[in-house]
């Protein structure tokens, strides 16, 4: 598996993956970003799909959904690998694939910077080992959940 993902391109967000990316289902602890159930006005956007959305492909297979936003010079990314790929050891793999195909599908030379509940260890260890570090602790809220809590900003140069 880790070969495909080496090789995976990132492509605009169509129809059938926001069909399969809908349907995911994270077991605990992440259940919380699950995306099965959840009235995901953004993800089905399609005026974003190629602009703001991806996701990371090689050939028939979907590994993760790609978001992206500019603040200023700044991009701030999230996304979502497929979960049957959790918790295998393909997190760190991901997100330098991830990060490589965004600074050439955008042409982004500078910072990359993400926002991660300090409780995910898993996902924390996941981008340290893809180059990602700690900047700062702020008050956040994981989707659909109505709950304050701890996130880390993190970047990559």
């Amino acid at each position: 598996m880790k070969d495909r993902i080496a090789k995976a391109s990132l492509e605009p967000l169509a129809e059938k993956t926001v069909e399969v990316i809908s349907a995911w289902k994270y077991d605990a602890p992440y259940e919380a970003y699950s995306f099965r159930g959840q009235d995901d006005l953004y993800l089905w956007d399609r005026s974003t799909w190629g602009t703001e959305q991806f996701c990371l492909v090689e050939g028939d297979v979907l590994f993760g959904q790609v978001a992206c936003q500019y603040e200023g010079d700044d991009l701030w990314v999230g996304w979502s690998m497929a979960p049957q790929l959790c918790g295998k050891g393909n997190g760190a793999l991901f997100v330098k694939r991830c990060v490589q195909e965004l600074r050439c599908v955008k042409k982004h030379t500078g910072r990359i910077l993400l926002r991660v509940a300090a409780r995910n260890q898993r996902a924390i260890k996941a981008y340290q080992k893809a180059g990602f570090r700690y900047v700062e602790t702020i008050q956040d809220e994981i989707a659909y959940s109505n709950h304050m809590e701890d996130f880390w900003v993190m970047e990559s140069l």
